[in-house]
């Protein structure tokens, strides 16, 4: 007999397990999947890709409660494999179910993915209206790849800010900034380096605009996955114990190493592994590799070591920026700058320098942003 395949975890594998599963639109079944596991890399239960709601697995999820993103705890259900998953919610919500009309009844994909939210199947207000770009964005001429919708999230770790400028709040009038509380989080649909800067300009989801944001009061939500070889494309992938790719490339493919900057790339990876696992606690990226012509596009200095694959810039997350300068200004013998004032500090290769275990080594120069 032969074995029945699971279906591969790719927008055409679910596309096509959902036509087989009897979805009159396999691709709004896709667009689900991209948009609930981040293009099959989280799951909420197992081989749960969709959020399935049930007795199964427990873990935290978003919800949308009175115009608030709020996490709870729920259970979740879980599945013998992909295929069963992806069988189970067309069952339930694309096909007629205990008295429900299901949206294979919707005169069109956009109307089927406007039923979804309408009868609740996310509590989020732009769902459906994520779930149709997402699957605009396929059939479109921009030919997106599984990945180019890289949605992740970032969590305010204390209180602190929105701001229109890359500035201290205090700086900004009341137009330019938006009050944050500890503990809300935010989808982040692009993200971009203010280079000698701890700030990045993210482009939020669901609508909330484009906002400069001060990276240490700031956390990267996600899973990390682990391989035997390096994907530069995928973001959660490690490079070392305690840095991804998406740290690497600040979160654009378009930065992945290529050819003999592989080898300088990671050299400096695991330059950044010794001070981190002799600092013993997290150390946040705010910028690592950044080629030409993206150093400029971004404002870099030309010729600068991160072009080179020989730099980053960090900050400690639970500690004060000066308590980490101190400790590795005398235990680094390469480019050291110091941007305590704006929140990180740099550290470079030059000159062969890197980290030395102890004390009593000074760096190779020493400047002040």
């Amino acid at each position: 007999m032969a074995t029945r395949k699971t279906g591969s975890n790719t927008w055409a594998g679910v596309k096509q397990l959902a036509a087989d599963a009897g979805a009159r639109y396999p691709e709004l079944v896709a667009a689900q999947w991209a948009l609930e596991s981040g293009w099959g890399k989280h799951t909420s239960g197992r081989h749960n890709y969709f959020g399935l709601k049930g007795s199964g697995s427990e873990c935290k999820t978003r919800e949308v409660i009175d115009g608030n993103e709020v996490f709870v705890t729920d259970g979740f259900l879980d599945f013998a494999s992909l295929r069963e998953c992806v069988q189970y919610l067309v069952d339930r919500w694309y096909k007629d179910y205990k008295g429900w009309k299901g949206v294979n009844n919707a005169k069109s994909r956009e109307a089927a993915a406007q039923q979804l939210q309408s009868e609740g199947y996310a509590t989020d207000p732009w769902y459906a209206k994520l779930l149709i770009e997402c699957m605009n964005k396929k059939d479109g001429s921009s030919k997106a790849t599984d990945s180019d919708t890289s949605y992740f999230r970032v969590v305010a770790m204390q209180n602190t800010w929105l701001k229109k400028e890359p500035k201290q709040s205090s700086e900004l009038g009341e137009e330019l900034r938006v009050s944050v509380p500890a503990g809300k989080s935010y989808s982040v649909l692009k993200w971009e380096e203010v280079p000698a800067e701890a700030h990045a300009r993210a482009e939020l989801g669901y609508g909330a605009g484009t906002w400069y944001l001060y990276e240490p009061h700031w956390e990267v939500q996600g899973a990390t996955s682990v391989k035997t070889e390096i994907d530069w494309g995928d973001f959660s992938c490690l490079v070392t114990p305690n840095l991804t790719v998406g740290e690497v490339l600040q979160w654009d493919r378009r930065r992945a190493p290529q050819g003999s900057m592989r080898g300088r790339v990671l050299r400096t990876c695991q330059e950044f592994q010794k001070v981190r696992e002799a600092w013993g606690r997290p150390l946040g990226v705010t910028s690592f590799y950044r080629p030409e012509p993206i150093n400029q596009q971004v404002g870099g200095v030309p010729g600068s070591r991160h072009t080179t694959g020989e730099a980053f810039d960090v900050y400690p997350s639970d500690r004060s920026v000066d308590s980490f300068y101190q400790w590795v200004r005398v235990r680094w013998t390469g480019g050291l700058g110091d941007g305590r004032a704006r929140g990180f500090v740099h550290l470079d290769t030059r000159s062969g320098g890197g980290f030395v275990p102890g004390a009593g080594v000074r760096p190779y120069t020493e400047w002040t942003y």
